[in-house]
């Protein structure tokens, strides 16, 4: 929505424009804070409603305090409470199911007040928030001003989509005081832009009938080739769609002078399903690996499973992958993908990965590579279809 709306996408140039100008003349950290807390503000009431945003900025507001009394106090505790807290607030707004176990009373109380804030953007803003609480408690943030804390969760090229940045990242790039008016950065920024562009408003609208719906496509391959041709779309368009964007969010962010980290380094060349992650959504792979993942492992090695290895390490892949699935959906089929990657990583980790030559021959690495394309390309039927779809689906083929 915030790049295709052509309308939009001008005033957020134009702003991109006037803030690299005012970055470059005044060169006072301070004020180029309070400048973008203005675009910032700006531009985002024009994707979500100003309540919506009003009740995110009491959130974050909250967790702001929070992660300074966790910096002080070092407590576990609070950190826990804080976080199931969030996670709760979270899970409320987002789950149907969630919302059901509160009863009635809740929606014709608070729930109306929850309910209005908006999807859009909700996830990230989580996460980056868990960001600052935990790193708070740890002690390795470099910045407590509020004004780079507040910029940091609504930074608007980066808020609905990503990539996912961190705290210190971003703060080093605004901190930057001596920063002039660099043409070679602006044009490789317009350059990036206009890159993701053409995948978003070109390439993806050529594909994207025909890859989220198979139906389209039965007349002319039947129902196999219709599912199978489906399938490969699919992968090909969420991957340029979302990179796409990526694109633009990157290339905004480097004519405001930030460097936003990349989120995709050619994914679907991976030669096995763990490569694939960490080409993969960079930064949210990043995230789980640290704030999911490991916390899991090391928790299960605090009880007597730490003598299973294999036990610990699967079970860490299949909670961090359920988590993953999700939160990208409230419907049961996110959790088969979830779950779908959490198997594969499981299976390679503890039965492929060590037995694998340390310098595998062309036709093995294509193999491997196809494999592993395929396999995340069925992980993407999972992702795209609800539980009726599918079940349907399976009807069709079989």
């Amino acid at each position: 929505m915030m790049f295709t709306d052509y309308v939009l996408f001008f005033e957020i140039l134009l702003f991109t424009l006037l803030f690299a100008g005012c970055r470059s003349l005044f060169r006072k950290e301070g004020l180029n804070h309070i400048l973008l807390l203005g675009g910032n503000v700006l531009i985002l009431t024009h994707i979500v409603s100003p309540k919506s945003l009003f009740l995110l900025f009491i959130v974050a507001l909250l967790a702001y305090g929070a992660g300074l009394l966790l910096r002080k106090r070092h407590s576990g505790i609070l950190l826990a409470i804080t976080l199931t807290l969030l996670i709760l607030f979270f899970a409320v707004r987002n789950y149907p199911l969630v919302q059901s176990w509160l009863g009635s009373w809740w929606t014709d109380t608070l729930g109306k007040h929850f309910l209005s804030v908006e999807k859009i953007g909700l996830s990230y803003i989580l996460f980056r928030v868990i960001h600052w609480l935990v790193e708070s408690y740890r002690g390795t943030l470099r910045t407590r001003n509020f004004l780079a804390y507040v910029n940091y969760l609504f930074f608007f090229p980066t808020f609905m989509a990503g990539p996912i940045d961190t705290l210190n990242n971003f703060h080093y790039w605004m901190s930057h005081t001596h920063v002039r008016l660099n043409v070679r950065r602006m044009l490789a920024g317009v350059g990036r832009i206009f890159y993701g562009a053409v995948k978003t408003l070109l390439v993806v609208p050529l594909i994207k009938p025909y890859a989220v719906d198979y139906q389209m496509l039965i007349p002319i391959f039947g129902p196999w080739g219709a599912v199978c041709s489906a399938a490969l779309l699919y992968s090909f368009y969420i991957y340029i769609d979302f990179s796409g964007y990526c694109d633009i969010a990157i290339g905004m962010g480097g004519m405001l002078g930030v460097r936003v980290p990349e989120n995709f380094n050619r994914p679907y060349l991976s030669d096995n399903i763990s490569e694939f992650w960490k080409r993969w959504h960079i930064t949210f792979s990043t995230f789980l690996r640290i704030y999911v993942f490991k916390p899991v492992i090391a928790l299960l090695n605090r009880t007597f499973l730490r003598e299973y290895r294999m036990v610990v390490s699967v079970t860490a892949y299949m909670v961090t992958f359920l988590v993953c699935g999700l939160w990208h959906g409230s419907t049961l089929n996110f959790v088969f993908w979830g779950l779908w990657h959490g198997l594969g990583l499981s299976v390679y980790k503890l039965f492929i990965h060590n037995r694998m030559p340390k310098t595998p021959t062309l036709v093995r690495k294509i193999s491997a590579t196809l494999f592993t394309f395929l396999f995340v390309t069925v992980g993407w039927v999972f992702f795209n279809y609800p539980v009726d779809k599918l079940l349907i689906m399976f009807k069709l083929l079989f």
